[in-house]
Formats: C-alpha cells, structure tokens, sequence
C-alpha cells in the first residue's frame, strides 16, 4: 500500500524545495558576480591594449584612474599583431599583457610585457617588464648564455649599416658531425633586410670553405677573409679568430640601397 502524505505535510515539502531551488539560484548568481568581477579588469585591459596598438590616445587614457599615469612608449614602428592579458592568480585585479610584434621572420617576437593593477574599472598602476623594443639585450642574454655553457669568448657587431629593428637567435648542441652553433639573426627595417651571423667552433681549416669565385681579403689585424662574391642570396663573408667560426651574411632579397663587401667588413671590424 502506498504511503499517505498529508496536505500539511505536502505544503511543507513544497515550501523546503522552493527554499532549496532559491538558495542554489542565489549561489549560483553570487559565483556568476564574482566569475564577472574577476573577468573584469581583464576586459578592461584588453580594450586599454587595443586603443594603445591603435595608437588612440585619448581612448586609450580615458582607462587610467589618474591621468597623470604615464602609458609606456611604444618606440619601434613595427605593427604588434597580437596579444594576450594573463590574470594573476594571486591578485584578480592585476592582469600580465604580453604582446607580440606582427610578421617577424623566424617566429614570434614579444613587443612588450606589461603588469596592469585595475581599480574599480579603471587602470592605476603600469610596470614596464620587458620592452621588446631593445632587441640588443635580447643578443646579450643568448651571447652570454653560450659563452657560459660551452666556454668561449664570442664576438658580436658593436657597428651596423642601419639600426636594427629586430633581433632571433637561437644556440643548437652538438650533432653527430654537426659543432654547436649560435645564431645570431638582426632585421634591419630601413634596409628592407636582414644580417644573419653563424658562430660555431674551427674543426677545419678556413681554405676549406674557398669555392669558384671566392675572394680572399683581410682584416686590419690581418686576419684573413673569405668573400663569396657571387652568393645568390646575400654578400657573405667567413673569418676565423680565437678558435671560432664566423660567417656573417646580409639577405640581398628586397635591399633598398647599394650594399658592398666593405659593408660586412666593417660589420666585422667593429666585432668585440
């Protein structure tokens, strides 16, 4: 036989699964408000940074709490074509912004790196973390850091035919016959090209690399020089110093001005 519920007991019942489905709809709204409030200075920030790219100022400042708060410089011209806002998890109201340049050969490299603290809405505090536009610090690290792990000196340009506007490196170990290698890669804007330099350790003589058509030069110390005079690709030279290999090449690919062998000579006199 089926159990009877009364009336008053049924009143009750219904009563508690009303109270029940309240409660959980309040929970729910109260995890939803603070899911929004920490989404938040995100999407603030993220409509800062698109004003900030797009070089609209006055949008861009109408975010800062104060207006006395200094944006950073964005110094290079190259277009930045992406990024991403990063919530730190400690603190919801400060956001990482991580942005990257647009069509960079080689792979991605980061513009800037910017912690953002957003107060009621609006931005009050900007740190400056990394500025992409210093592309010569970027060389300093790897150079430094091959040096550490293989324990050789290298030399690096200290003078360039136009001011470099970008820099990729990367170091490959040892493979089979192939030395470890560092790479070392400098866009130059102006120029519509690049110098791309190669340094990996003697295992051979430097005649080896002679080819047809291959002119020998020197230096002013009177280190010797391999020009390949009809290289396709770029003007290329090889020298040796110090145990290490050296090949230092420009891109003739769209070059925007006359370029000559005493370009890269000079590239390598100013090596230190």
């Amino acid at each position: 036989m089926g159990k009877i519920i009364s009336k008053g007991a049924g009143v009750d019942f219904m009563k508690k699964r009303v109270n029940f489905l309240f409660l959980l709809l309040t929970l729910s709204s109260l995890f939803a408000s603070k899911d929004a409030q920490a989404e938040q200075p995100k999407k603030v920030v993220e409509h800062f940074i698109n004003h900030v790219i797009k070089n609209e100022h006055d949008l861009a400042r109408s975010y800062l709490f104060d207006t006395r708060l200094a944006i950073p410089e964005l110094k290079e011209t190259t277009a930045i074509g992406k990024f991403n806002v990063l919530t730190t998890p400690q603190k919801k109201d400060t956001q990482v912004v991580v942005a990257y340049f647009k069509g960079e050969p080689g792979g991605e490299r980061v513009a800037f790196i910017w912690e953002i603290i957003v107060r009621d809405e609006k931005i009050s505090y900007i740190q400056v973390i990394h500025d992409g536009a210093k592309p010569l610090l970027e060389e300093a690290k790897l150079v430094k850091e091959y040096q550490l792990k293989y324990h050789r000196r290298v030399l690096v340009p200290t003078e360039f035919p136009a001011e470099i506007t970008g820099f990729h490196g990367y170091m490959t170990e040892k493979n089979g016959t192939l030395p470890e290698t560092l790479d070392l890669g400098y866009g130059m804007e102006s120029l519509h090209s690049y110098l791309h330099i190669a340094v990996f350790p003697v295992t051979e003589h430097l005649d080896r690399f002679i080819w047809k058509n291959t002119e020998i030069l020197q230096l002013k110390d009177g280190t010797k020089v391999l020009y390949h005079a009809n290289f396709d690709l770029g003007y290329e030279i090889r020298f040796q110093k110090d145990g290490l290999n050296y090949k230092l090449a420009v891109g003739k690919k769209n070059l925007s001005k006359k370029f000559t062998v005493d370009d890269l000579l000079k590239i390598a006199e100013s090596m230190k």
